[in-house]
């Protein structure tokens, strides 16, 4: 009788990381600073624009909100409903929005059908001055049945985290 070759527990380790790796996708933003922010921010008003010329819909900008609300939330930032005085206003504009084409993605492994996000946000006191200003891009290139849009929305609430945080290293 023959012997059964097994598989070295390094095959096995390297295709448990690239299957996990297909699996959680390939989701990412950047954050670029343009001005830092002063001091960590605990509590803020949260406004969002559509810069797009009208390729977010109001059921995605809802959406894009209420993740960008969760992110902010789950670091302990408190999100007001409407802009109270001695409170930093955060102002989003959304100069991209393009999911891209899931099925695209899931055939592919070329970038075709690729989703993108690209942002800008300031903080702005009172008097509507900008005391703070970063951009934050983000994309989807793969992943589990061809990646979410919504893992770039997540990734980008976290960067706004950072931002606001002032954790920018």
């Amino acid at each position: 009788m023959r012997p059964v070759a097994t598989p070295s527990p390094r095959l096995l380790t390297s295709l448990l990381v690239g299957g996990c790796t297909l699996l959680l996708g390939c989701a990412a933003a950047n954050l670029d600073v343009t001005s830092p922010v002063p001091l960590p921010l605990d509590r803020v008003s949260l406004t969002i624009r559509d810069a797009t010329g009208g390729d977010v819909s109001d059921e995605q900008m809802r959406g894009f909100k209420r993740t960008i609300t969760r992110a902010l939330l789950a670091a302990g930032i408190e999100v007001l409903p409407s802009p109270k005085p001695h409170t930093a206003r955060v102002v989003g504009t959304i100069e991209r929005f393009d999911p891209g084409i899931r099925a695209l993605r899931f055939v592919s492994k070329y970038g075709f059908g690729t989703g993108g996000l690209d942002t800008t946000w300031d903080v702005r006191d009172g008097s509507s001055d900008a005391l703070a200003s970063c951009r934050i891009d983000g994309s989807v290139s793969t992943g589990t049945f061809g990646g979410s849009f919504e893992d770039v929305q997540e990734e980008a609430g976290r960067a706004l985290v950072r931002f606001l945080r002032g954790d920018i290293r």
